[in-house]
């Protein structure tokens, strides 16, 4: 059993208008979890507060690289969305994560216990030690191209 997901939970802002921002949680460089809480997501009670634990509910997005989450037959969503905690993910359009509002605590620590073992048997991680914490853009900085363009379609070509 992995350990509560409230102790991963590091704070990477907090705002008046957009509310806290806790950072992701990262399975090698394929998949994240993020899990948030405060007045401006979709969490119970819908307000900030400093004790994570004082939460019934949570906003919960799960996202991946490589291939993308929802890529049939390839992505982590297939491997993840039989769950019982799978039902209420929907992935908005043109966003690249699947999310749900109001997530049980019993469920997103189920949710983590999954990702985790399914980070495992597909090669992200060797072992829960290996979920590391990461800035949400994180990602991104990492795969800039040194003189311009993302990389994608040549782009990075002079």
């Amino acid at each position: 059993m992995v350990k509560d997901f409230r102790e991963y939970l590091v704070e990477s802002s907090r705002h008046e208008t957009f509310g806290r921002v806790f950072k992701e949680l990262g399975f090698g460089d394929n998949f994240f979890i993020s899990f948030q809480a405060s007045d401006t997501h979709g969490s119970e009670p819908c307000e900030t507060l400093d004790d994570v634990y004082a939460y019934t509910r949570w906003e919960v997005s799960l996202r991946a690289n490589k291939p993308a989450i929802d890529v049939p037959n390839a992505g982590a969503w297939d491997f993840l969305k039989n769950n019982y905690w799978a039902k209420p993910f929907d992935k908005p359009e043109f966003q690249r994560a699947m999310v749900a509002d109001c997530v049980p605590v019993k469920h997103c620590q189920q949710i983590l216990q999954d990702a985790t073992e399914m980070a495992v048997i597909k090669g992200y991680i060797k072992s829960e030690d290996e979920i590391r914490i990461v800035e949400a853009d994180e990602e991104i900085k990492r795969t800039k191209v040194v003189g311009g363009g993302c990389g994608g379609c040549g782009g990075g070509k002079k």
